[in-house]
């Protein structure tokens, strides 16, 4: 009798589980040996895709090193060195001259992971066996050795007790219909034409995916996240240009692109980071949070825990902004009302902070127009005020998170208390039409606030704009097609002045979580086989239908039929919805999310197979 534990995704989490099976295997043995099977259709075991070794080192992730690791507070043993604990240790040990607050490389992120996915396989316990295999999974059917069997893409199959989903970012399909239909069947037509327009729906990697793309060429980035981030500096860094001495030296290769998104505004840049704990909330706590929970069943975001929020964020910018003694009376406030007159008193206006204004930084620009009238005059004026907003943000993150009012505020609050926020929003925690709130409207925030590139990265964004190769698309543009001239179009209502033309549109954001749309063929033949179904929060205030898969509590994926599937679980970004905010890397000494949850996954999957090995002779 041999056992077989599956691991589909060698990514991130993909290396935090290997080690996470063989730690628990050798404090808790099983009688017969174990085959763990890693598979990996990149086949690069540790990185997964996203954080190819491959990729070039000026795509930057936008965590610093020290809060990066791949082994969990308990791990003593991989923790023991330096070079293992954290990404920068094992970048310092490797003789990579980085500091503690800088941001790796994603390929350097992916080195890391991949070196300490074969220390992992160079400590297996005894009995335990780890089989790599580079290829795709395409389904998994009954098997005639186990339970159920893994199909891959190259014909063979893999037996499989107890198997993880652990896939990472999904690839969605045009769908029918949609804006990515219209835009492709336009490029494909304007093509046939012996034009190059393009439209690119899945941009990753970005130097492959953009080379028909030629100097001097106009090109629309949907987004201006992250991934638009990564665009800009494959456009510019990729095709030979260089920052130096606070500027760009261009290369003449080089694209104009203009950034779009509804807001109209890049994402804020990370603070320098200042801290060395993370921390703790004094309004938004676990026994906080938790109460609410017990009393409601379930939380409504919008109404129980924003506020909460706002007032944690309101108390740690107060306290930022005037010592301890004024987020003291902060706190002491026995309501709304005397902490406002606390604020009025004491603050100027212009000082104060507002959820308000993050939210919506344009609201003063607009309830100072009148309804149907543009918010700008002209492409000019918009422009001077992103290049305005952009150097308050840099002049924010260079004080750093101990220092500015507004950036300790978000990295204390919608950084450092996400597991606070998981205690009630994880497992359907959240009432059906503020989980909606959550994903339409709080996310878009705390992403474009909290989750934001190095503050390198926005100098140089900025660098860019006053130089006039990138440009902006004002807030809420729209994206046109015009046959007679072959190219695309657009045009913002808030901004007055004539449409722009563009031949090149990419879609510049990660794809969101649509199991349903996901063009893996083992996701649509595990909705063939009835073995899945997207996770839907029903109840009274309404139905909201979300794209992550549905699993129970310990992670079992459940089927269509209601059914969980006692083998076959899910974890990570595939079941976003059920669990949120799961596109977060292990971090050291907080107990990391991701790992204890794959820890607890691990202690389940050995259990039932204990119970298999005392039920067979």
């Amino acid at each position: 009798m041999e056992h077989h534990i599956a691991v589909i995704g060698a990514g991130p989490r993909g290396t935090y589980c290997l080690r996470r099976i063989t730690l628990y295997l050798k404090k808790h043995p099983l009688k017969h040996p174990v085959n763990v099977h890693i598979i990996e259709k990149s086949g690069n075991f540790g990185g997964g895709g996203i954080h190819s070794v491959t990729q070039p080192d000026y795509l930057l992730l936008n965590t610093i090193g020290t809060q990066i690791t791949a082994f969990g507070d308990d791990d003593d043993e991989a923790r023991a060195s330096e070079a293992r604990k954290t990404l920068h240790g094992y970048l310092v040990d490797q003789g990579i001259s980085i500091g503690p607050n800088d941001y790796p490389s994603r390929a350097q992120h992916g080195r890391y992971l991949a070196d300490m996915m074969d220390w992992t396989q160079a400590h297996l316990p005894p009995g335990v066996f780890v089989h790599r295999h580079s290829a795709k999974v395409i389904d998994i059917e009954s098997g005639p050795i186990t339970d159920q069997q893994i199909v891959l893409d190259n014909g063979t199959s893999i037996p499989a007790d107890e198997i993880i989903l652990l896939t990472g970012h999904g690839k969605n399909r045009v769908v029918p219909d949609s804006g990515p239909a219209a835009w492709t069947s336009f490029s494909k037509n304007q093509q046939k034409k012996g034009d190059r327009t393009s439209y690119v729906h899945l941009v990753y990697p970005i130097d492959a995916k953009t080379r028909h793309v030629e100097p001097g060429d106009f090109v629309y980035v949907i987004g201006m996240g992250l991934t638009a981030v990564d665009v800009v500096k494959t456009f510019t860094m990729g095709r030979g240009g260089k920052f130096e001495n606070g500027g760009y030296i261009p290369s003449g290769k080089e694209p104009f692109v203009i950034l779009a998104s509804r807001l109209g505004l890049p994402y804020s840049a990370r603070a320098h980071n200042q801290k060395t704990d993370q921390y703790k909330g004094k309004i938004l706590t676990p026994e906080t949070v938790l109460k609410l929970k017990a009393q409601k069943g379930k939380v409504d975001f919008e109404k129980d825990l924003m506020p909460l929020i706002i007032l944690e964020m309101g108390y740690v910018y107060y306290t930022t902004l005037m010592g301890t003694q004024m987020g003291d009376q902060f706190l002491n406030c026995a309501s709304d009302e005397e902490r406002r007159r606390l604020i009025a008193e004491n603050v100027a206006a212009e000082e104060r902070f507002s959820w308000e204004d993050l939210e919506n930084p344009f609201r003063k620009i607009q309830s100072q127009t009148p309804p149907g009238h543009p918010w700008f005059s002209s492409m000019e004026e918009y422009t001077r005020y992103v290049i305005e907003y952009l150097r308050r943000d840099i002049k924010e993150a260079e004080k750093g998170n101990l220092t500015s009012p507004l950036k300790a505020a978000v990295d204390s609050v919608l950084r450092d208390l996400r597991d606070t926020l998981r205690l009630v929003v994880d497992r359907g925690g959240l009432t059906a039409s503020s989980h909606r709130y959550l994903d339409k409207v709080f996310n878009r925030v705390n992403n474009r606030v909290a989750v934001g590139p190095p503050v390198s990265s926005t100098r140089e964004l900025l660098i860019l704009a006053e130089m006039g190769f990138v440009s902006f698309s004002g807030p809420t543009p729209k994206l046109s097609m015009n046959e007679g001239t072959g190219e695309f179009f657009i045009e913002s209502d808030k901004v007055a002045g004539p449409v722009r033309s563009v031949q090149h549109v990419l879609n510049g954001r990660i794809h969101g979580v649509d199991n349903k749309n996901d063009s893996s063929p083992l996701i649509q033949n595990l909705f063939r086989r009835e073995m899945i179904r997207t996770f839907v929060n029903k109840d009274e205030t309404g139905v909201y239908q979300l794209g992550g898969l549905d699993v129970t509590d310990d992670f079992n994926l459940i089927g269509s039929n209601d059914r969980p599937q006692p083998h076959v679980c899910a974890l990570g970004i595939p079941v976003e919805g059920k669990f949120w905010f799961n596109a977060a890397d292990a971090r050291p000494d907080v107990n990391s999310n991701s790992i204890a949850q794959l820890s607890r996954w691990v202690e389940k999957a050995v259990s039932r197979l204990k119970t298999k090995e005392s039920a067979k002779p």
